[in-house]
């Protein structure tokens, strides 16, 4: 005989749900290949904490004479890159009556526009976006060797020699020509030749079509020139993930994954579940894992933020009008800006920020909204990326406040 679907009653409200919101979670979250996976190394955790030791290089081998000695060489211990396993989660409550009314889709339509399905996709957008803070974040970080992920000086454990990974310049012909280059005089701690090969260019969006032109072309790219192209038939990835919201930068990098560089490490694999809201008749659908992201090595890579020279603050301006009162001002514009969010701070002695400064103190700004303030307060305006970090900056300007 067929078998029955089960009807729902209160009393087996999340056996009948559960299951299908899971189905729908897990189908979300795998509906479109992970990127992250073809760039970072992804492994289980065995511990909350796993590090990476730093240990230096022997030389070169000498030469020697028969009955003598043998040439005796140390080698040093450097820093840990050391990873912690982060807790991400998110939840969603399901009533009754809103499953009863389906007011989510969840079963008519199979989920379409549901609360499973959100979630689903929101665990894929945010594992790739904490692996791509790795990269835009690793042109300022300090790392375990005391230098940026991409840097143009990194010490060397065993040599007085250091070591560059980092390229001026947008993504061009001649660039990634040299980025090559410096691949491959890439050196262990000891200053020997570790004869690194790009096997992959990964670039933001905005760089999709000249990287395919650059590695695509039978001629050499961006001349008139008949050379044939030379630019070696690397693996192109575009990471949307990697684009700069607020549009200064044009991040793109060489990758040479056959070595450890950069790590996805998982802790506790993803988990859908429901636990009942005590008191009620109603549930927590949820979902919860632990991960960390970043590297472990800086060699096989080699970026660029996609700008000539050093990178420098953007310029916004605000127009400032008097508030509803004598204690308020507000801001009725601002021109300049990207596609970052715009932020305020406003004080006696607020001054204009630097690049990269972290806007922890800042509020998020509401045109045309009145901001408390006092008579002789100044105000700036910030515009930061993802990473909460100031890209664009207004002068520091005197308030006007209400009558």
């Amino acid at each position: 005989m067929p078998t029955t679907a089960a009807m729902m009653t209160r009393s087996n409200f999340a056996e009948v749900l559960t299951p299908v919101h899971k189905k729908i979670f897990f189908d979300s979250y795998n509906e479109v290949p992970l990127i992250y996976k073809n760039i970072f190394k992804v492994e289980k955790m065995d511990m909350k904490t796993q590090s990476y030791p730093h240990l230096g290089a022997f030389g070169l081998w000498q030469e020697n004479q028969e009955g003598n000695k043998f040439n005796h060489d140390k080698f040093d211990e450097g820093e840990k890159a050391v990873f912690e396993a982060r807790r991400f989660d998110k939840a969603y409550q399901l009533t009754w009556e809103l499953v009863q009314d389906d007011l989510y889709n969840v079963f008519k339509g199979i989920g379409k526009g549901g609360s499973a399905k959100g979630l689903g996709r929101s665990l894929r957008a945010t594992e790739e976006t904490d692996s791509a803070k790795v990269i835009l974040n690793g042109f300022s970080n300090v790392g375990w060797d005391g230098k940026a992920l991409f840097a143009k000086d990194h010490p060397l454990i065993n040599s007085s020699l250091t070591c560059s990974n980092l390229i001026e310049g947008p993504l061009t012909d001649e660039s990634l020509k040299a980025a090559l280059t410096m691949m491959s005089l890439q050196k262990d701690e000891a200053g020997i030749p570790i004869v690194a090969k790009a096997t992959q260019l990964v670039v933001c969006p905005e760089l999709e079509f000249t990287a395919k032109a650059i590695v695509n072309s039978i001629l050499q790219s961006g001349t008139n020139n008949n050379d044939v192209n030379t630019v070696p038939n690397l693996k192109i990835l575009v990471w949307p993930y990697l684009s700069d919201p607020t549009g200064l930068t044009k991040p793109w990098f060489i990758q040479d994954t056959t070595l450890d560089n950069l790590k996805f490490l998982r802790r506790e694999e993803v988990i859908f579940d429901s636990e009942r809201i005590q008191d009620q008749m109603d549930y927590n659908m949820f979902g919860y894992t632990r991960f960390d992201t970043g590297y472990c090595d800086w060699r096989g890579l080699v970026g660029s933020l996609g700008i000539s020279g050093t990178p420098t603050l953007g310029s916004l301006t605000a127009n400032v009008a008097a508030g509803s009162s004598a204690t308020t001002t507000k801001v009725t514009s601002v021109t300049g800006n990207g596609a970052g969010t715009l932020k305020y701070k406003v004080g006696a002695s607020v001054t204009k920020p630097n690049l990269n400064d972290v806007a922890t103190d800042y509020t998020t700004l509401s045109l045309n909204t009145d901001i408390t303030c006092a008579s002789g307060d100044k105000i700036v305006v910030v515009e930061v990326d993802s990473n909460n970090m100031i890209k664009r900056s207004s002068e520091a300007v005197n308030v006007v406040v209400g009558s």
